[in-house]
């Protein structure tokens, strides 16, 4: 038998292995954390993002096949596998193709399905994917109440009531792409135990009571409340109610983030947001041009043990009332621990006093603007790092400014194109850079990281008093480049 010479066995051996690494095995990853809609149509899921083609300076993938995770990888060939719940389907050819998903009973559930991916030479890879359908999506404008919440028509009143009944947290999101007007036919009721509300932002869309309806109400047994990137406008309340915008009663948690409430009207108390012993965190958010008869044009808080109230990097502005307080009006008795940080309360207007905080529980205010004034009679307050008129009570704190007035402009712009809008100010307002962060609790860099339009805290050095934060770029555009 002849055999090759000693010298051709390792050229051999070097082309045989140069061969299997031109061919390539692709590199698959399980996929563990993608999620979709319960009501899913056509989605698409990227599975091949975390996976390569294992051949160098060629990337082509692509995914030719589906099927159950218990399948072999020989057995896996179909192009489409159902799992009774949600189906998902190969969704084109060529390199860099995905699959799309359809949801077929509108339920949460975890999706698993295995996926076969070929390079340029053939060679193919196999992972196992897994979907969590963890949201609602709405993808139409009308307000309807129907028994049906699946890909062709949700509406957000329907998906509310889904989350009602389902005794478990849900999340609300909306559909990609979708802007418009919700034209509510009655008020918007939240009762569940843990429902989360996610807009794609507050110049996307907006909630509308037409001035006919109050547009949102929590209610008492509502647990945990969530809701971002919406308008809510042209609320109405009849026979001197409170809360024209938004109304929580004796609520345990609501949370409001990135949100536009503006033009409603309440014929008793809190024209905007009326929150009656609820906890309430609200934050870089915009309330404006709301109007009440009585008291808190913009804001109406009353509360007490266990209702604590947090407040920042919000714009209350443009507000009326026709009693005490055009913008915020906080009645806080014993037990109630109220934050006010980085707040803008401006060019509100009432028959007596623009802002007022009242009562015996316990207030800290930082790092806030009141133009032109506030009323702060709370006998528990702490107050630092704020500008405002004090119209009456004690100040207890330090680096106040309280004897001064029109230091922003009355305009309210849109800052950061955030569908939010805001008091802008120059670098010589008393405003800028007026925060120590070695006075009270401010919290500027740390816990306050932005300002009410996503700017970066602090810039220059220091945090701006108020909700706005001012632009280096603007600093050196007012000054010039030298």
């Amino acid at each position: 038998m002849k055999t090759l010479p000693h010298l051709l066995k390792p050229l051999l051996l070097l082309l045989l292995t140069e061969t299997v690494t031109a061919g390539g095995i692709p590199l698959t990853t399980d996929d563990l954390d993608i999620i979709t809609a319960i009501n899913s149509n056509q989605a698409t899921l990227d599975v091949l993002s975390n996976d390569d083609s294992g051949i160098l300076n060629d990337p082509f993938k692509a995914v030719v096949a589906v099927c159950d995770i218990s399948s072999s990888d020989m057995d896996c060939v179909g192009t489409s596998f159902s799992d009774g719940i949600g189906t998902v389907t190969v969704n084109g050819t060529g390199s860099d193709n995905n699959v799309l998903f359809d949801a077929e009973h509108h339920q949460s559930h975890q999706f698993k399905f295995k996926y076969k991916m070929q390079n340029s030479a053939n060679n193919p890879g196999f992972a196992v994917a897994t979907v969590d359908l963890a949201f609602l999506e709405v993808n139409t404008l009308t307000d309807t109440a129907n028994n049906s919440c699946d890909a062709t028509m949700c509406s957000l009143r329907t998906a509310i009531a889904f989350a009602v009944n389902d005794n478990e947290p849900t999340v609300i999101k909306f559909k990609r792409d979708m802007n418009g007007t919700i034209a509510l036919n009655n008020s918007l009721v939240i009762n569940s135990i843990d429902l989360s509300i996610i807009g794609p932002g507050a110049d996307k869309i907006t909630l509308s009571g037409q001035d006919l309806y109050r547009v949102l109400s929590v209610p008492i047994g509502t647990e945990r409340f969530y809701l971002a990137g919406l308008t809510l406008s042209n609320g109405q309340t009849p026979n001197q109610e409170n809360g024209a915008g938004i109304l929580i009663e004796s609520a345990l948690e609501t949370r409001l983030e990135n949100i536009r409430v503006t033009e409603n009207n309440a014929e008793d108390n809190g024209g905007g947001i009326y929150a009656l012993n609820a906890g309430l965190t609200l934050i870089n958010s915009e309330i404006s041009y709301n109007s009440a008869v009585n008291n808190g044009g913009g804001i109406g808080i009353t509360g007490g043990f266990g209702s604590d109230v947090t407040i920042i990097n919000t714009t209350i502005s443009h507000n009326q009332a026709g009693t005490v307080s055009g913008g915020l009006y906080i009645n806080s008795n014993f037990g109630q621990n109220t934050t006010l940080k980085f707040i803008t309360a401006a060019f509100n207007a009432a028959g007596v006093i623009d802002n007022q905080i009242t009562g015996n529980g316990n207030v800290t205010i930082e790092s806030s603007v009141f133009e032109p004034g506030l009323a702060i009679t709370a006998s528990n307050n702490f107050t630092n790092n704020s500008i405002f008129q004090n119209i009456s009570g004690t100040i207890v704190g330090n680096n106040n400014l309280t004897d001064t007035t029109f230091i922003l402009s009355p305009a309210l712009t849109e800052i950061n194109q955030s569908g939010l809008h805001g008091h802008k100010f120059e670098p010589n307002s008393l405003a800028y850079n007026h925060v120590d962060n070695n006075v009270g609790n401010p919290s500027c860099g740390n816990q306050i990281t932005t300002d009410q339009f996503a700017t970066p805290r602090p810039l220059d050095g220091a945090c701006d008093a108020g909700a706005y934060e001012y632009l280096l770029i603007d600093l050196i555009f007012a000054t010039g480049f030298e």
